[in-house]
């Protein structure tokens, strides 16, 4: 495969993961607010240890904005998501629950993010990394713009290793364009990156509720 080819290629899977999560948007609070609320909520306690008080907090994966009230008032909050449709919910939420921290809510591919280096104390990242299709990726683009001293939240559903949960998300990746993420995310895409990178250190790992099917994990980067 030529670059050329591959950046088509890249850009055709973006273009389908994008079209897939717009669909999402006019009902995405009626099925994922409260199966996902607990693990949205262990992130932002976490963003909000992670953050100084008047300090710059960056939500990757926005989507309709179901984190921002949860986050800490303290936190200057920017959101980006590559969905317009999602960010028109988010911004309609901002305007209703009046979340003066808000700073900008912005479509932007997480993969490319054209913030400054290092602009951000802590970036949260909910439910995003087996949505878009290149996580490696995101993880870079997140690490440019986290300074050093930061944090990086994620919380995700890694897929079951062995068993019935196995085969049933294994069959449920072939729905993996038509759903918009992928089911059978494995946990050391993450964890492989992690360890590639010297500045990169772990703070904590652990399950969270309904169903400990939801890890949170929390990345330091070196000063």
């Amino acid at each position: 495969m030529t670059r050329n080819d591959a950046t088509h290629a890249h850009h055709d899977e973006q273009a389908r993961m994008e079209a897939a999560y717009s669909r999402w948007a006019p009902v995405y609070d009626l099925i994922f607010d409260l199966p996902f609320h607990l693990g949205r909520l262990a992130s932002a306690r976490a963003a909000g240890e992670a953050t100084p008080p008047n300090g710059e907090l960056l939500v990757v994966g926005v989507g309709t904005g179901l984190e921002l009230d949860l986050l800490p008032g303290h936190a200057l909050v920017t959101g980006i998501d590559i969905s317009a449709p999602m960010l028109e919910v988010a911004r309609q939420r901002v305007r209703r629950r009046n979340l003066l921290n808000v700073k900008s809510l912005v479509v932007m591919d997480a993969g490319a993010m054209t913030f400054q280096p290092q602009s951000f104390d802590c970036v949260v990242a909910p439910f995003v990394m087996s949505v878009v299709p290149h996580p490696t990726q995101v993880l870079d683009s997140v690490w440019n713009v986290l300074r050093p001293g930061g944090e990086l939240v994620i919380v995700n559903h890694f897929y079951g290793e062995t068993g019935l949960r196995a085969r049933f998300e294994a069959w449920f990746e072939r729905k993996a364009g038509w759903l918009g993420w992928h089911p059978a995310f494995p946990f050391a895409t993450i964890g492989d990156w992690v360890a590639e990178r010297p500045d990169a250190f772990w703070l904590e790992r652990r399950e969270v509720q309904p169903l400990r099917l939801f890890t949170m994990i929390r990345i330091g980067k070196r000063a």
